[in-house]
């Protein structure tokens, strides 16, 4: 079914986000949520949805920029055009702007959303290379805290059903030997343990000798260690840490991808629509990564629901994503009061449920 794009419209929401026990990571503490909403109409009037979880940090784009980029650079090149298939877009906007990901994302994730609205199905059914899980565990961020804080905000996520915790590590002055420490001896060896320096160590001796400190706390899954400028840094670890190594800030684009490949860089790869620069892109690197041996999961910039559809229907539908092994971060409903879409996605037991609605199964509230 051919895609005619009438109509683009961006606009800045901020969501707000819980302080207490806010996201605290050798980036900076995750105190706002300034994100866009992306609309895409096609001539009927249908409309499909996207969202940009801008963060200047991580990308360099805030919501004011990537609002620009959209109105006066991007949708020129989108609207009024016929495509055959909403990935088409995004060849088209690579080709005329580098970078800013997460503006280009939304447009793609939206493009998605429509394409199959219009055809009446899901994105999950039209991509699924495996029968559609239902609900997908979530792992969930626990900041750079001192050990009291880091136990309190681990046993409520526990008690909220969430079977794996994802520590925020590398923050100077913060003692993560401690702090995990504190959380095994409060929560016993049941949880699943998964460390995130966001390449706070900037060699590869320090990041080793700092993974090598928290092994005795059985790790399952070592993130993003090294800085995201150095492929080569990351897999040097690689070469000498038995802990399996996520690799995401390392690896935002196709390209990227296949120089971490080559270097046999990781063992698991961090995906999501919104650094790869569209759910298209997504879509192909679980492909590619799955193919070279590499297994995927969910990463996240704390996207509100909106964000958050595309990725629960990535994991669910696609085989390169074991999602009974390694759990995603699809954690929004623990940190905003209020879900950003309608029908709600639901978490429960610590595990989030495919939408299962046309497109990506949700609209914006507001």
């Amino acid at each position: 079914m051919r895609l005619r794009i009438e109509k683009i419209t961006a606009r800045v929401v901020d969501h707000p986000v819980r302080q207490d026990g806010a996201i605290v990571s050798s980036l900076g503490r995750h105190t706002a949520s300034h994100y866009l909403v992306v609309t895409v109409q096609n001539a009927e009037g249908e409309s499909g949805y996207g969202e940009a979880t801008t963060a200047p940090i991580w990308s360099g784009e805030s919501g004011e920029t990537a609002k620009w980029m959209i109105d006066r650079f991007l949708s020129p090149l989108v609207v009024g055009a016929t495509f055959d298939h909403p990935s088409d877009a995004v060849v088209i906007m690579d080709r005329h702007l580098h970078g800013n990901s997460f503006g280009k994302s939304a447009i793609d994730v939206a493009l998605w959303d429509l394409w199959a609205r219009q055809q009446r199905q899901s994105v999950s059914t039209i991509i699924a290379d495996r029968e559609p899980v239902r609900s997908i565990p979530t792992r969930v961020s626990i900041g750079c805290y001192p050990p009291e804080e880091t136990t309190r905000l681990a046993e409520e996520f526990w008690n909220a059903g969430v079977r794996t915790l994802k520590f925020k590590t590398g923050v100077p002055g913060i003692d993560d030997v401690a702090r995990l420490r504190a959380v095994r001896e409060r929560l016993g060896s049941e949880p699943v343990f998964t460390i995130d320096a966001n390449g706070a160590y900037t060699t590869v001796d320090e990041a080793v000798r700092a993974i090598e400190a928290l092994e005795p706390f059985d790790l399952s899954l070592v993130e993003q260690p090294t800085r995201r400028d150095r492929l080569d840094a990351l897999a040097a670890v690689h070469r000498r840490t038995s802990v399996p190594i996520m690799a995401d800030e390392a690896i935002f684009t196709p390209d990227e991808l296949e120089m971490a490949i080559e270097l046999d860089a990781f063992d698991v790869l961090s995906i999501y629509p919104g650094k790869n620069g569209g759910f298209t892109h997504s879509l192909a690197m679980a492909k590619r990564a799955q193919a070279a041996g590499k297994r995927c999961a969910i990463g996240s910039n704390l996207e509100t629901d909106l964000g958050q559809a595309p990725h629960v229907c990535l994991a669910a539908s696609l085989s390169a994503f074991p999602v009974e092994e390694i759990a995603c971060d699809l954690m929004g409903s623990l940190f905003y009061a209020e879900s950003a879409v309608t029908p709600p996605i639901k978490l429960a037991e610590g595990r989030v449920a495919l939408p299962t609605g046309p497109g990506f199964g949700v609209t914006p509230r507001v």
